[in-house]
């Protein structure tokens, strides 16, 4: 799967049974900064603004909010339907609503605050997007992105490499990775953001995961969308290649994969 392949995207995000195994993976072994300690301090919301979280997916970030008292309009937008589906199941208090992140269903300087986290690099038109989010918001309204940078997990694509040495089919998993760190990283995303509103800022966020032996590492590649695209006996020789790859590094303390997030802020 490439990074914004309309028609793919919308087949992996069809449920969250893929997603959810990252996300559990990143709650599960990640060392250092908290992710959602990082959104609170760089939005400071007051409580009463209205907020639009694009590509919500099971909508956990806006359904958080809510339970934690905030009292102004909240919306989730996810193309796919099953996310939809499931997140107005379990988020109350919470609109959902299914669309393209391109031809968002609101009017005009709609929201105080638009999120976008982790889905920028799956559209295929990142500056159509970003002028979408700059029309729904109010004057002086507020954008963040939150995107991986070029680095993002580099010792655990390295690890696929080296597996591709014996295993060619893992070459197609490993080149993936280029094709999300050049649809949105801050390789380009800061030039994007800026062209739209004028300005921005930019910071980052550098933790880790600390595996403690093969099998999140399987799974969590496993649950990629490139991986998919393997046949049944491609996957079991990749597994079987990579665990090879990987029991030297898995040591006594785990192994350490470096994750860094970036963070674009604009206002309009």
């Amino acid at each position: 799967m490439t990074a914004n392949h309309p028609a793919e995207v919308a087949a992996h995000y069809a449920t969250e049974q893929h997603l959810r195994t990252r996300i559990e993976t990143h709650r599960r072994y990640t060392v250092g900064p908290d992710l959602e300690a990082s959104l609170d301090e760089l939005l400071r919301l007051n409580g009463q603004e209205a907020l639009l979280d694009v590509g919500t997916g099971p909508g956990e970030f806006p359904g958080r909010l809510r339970a934690q008292g905030h009292r102004g309009r909240l919306v989730g937008v996810d193309l796919s339907a099953g996310m939809v589906e499931q997140a107005s199941a379990h988020q109350p208090g919470v609109e959902f609503v299914q669309a393209s992140a391109d031809a968002l269903p609101f009017a005009d300087a709609t929201f105080d605050v638009v999120t976008a986290r982790h889905m920028l690099y799956h559209v295929p038109n990142v500056a159509a997007v970003l002028t979408e989010f700059r029309r729904v918001l109010k004057p002086g309204g507020r954008f963040l992105a939150v995107t991986n940078a070029s680095t993002y997990l580099s010792e655990l694509w390295a690890a696929v490499a080296e597996a591709a040495l014996s295993e060619p089919s893992l070459e197609a998993v490993r080149a993936s990775r280029g094709s999300f760190a050049a649809a949105f990283s801050e390789l380009n995303g800061e030039a994007l953001v800026q062209d739209t509103f004028g300005h921005i800022g930019v910071s980052f966020s550098h933790s880790a995961l600390v595996f403690p032996d093969a099998q999140p590492v399987l799974d969590y590649l496993a649950s990629l969308p490139s991986w998919h695209n393997l046949s049944g006996p491609e996957q079991e020789r990749g597994r079987a290649a990579l665990g090879q790859v990987l029991r030297p590094l898995l040591q006594d303390s785990g192994w350490r994969v470096s994750k860094t997030l970036v963070f674009l802020r604009a206002s309009k």
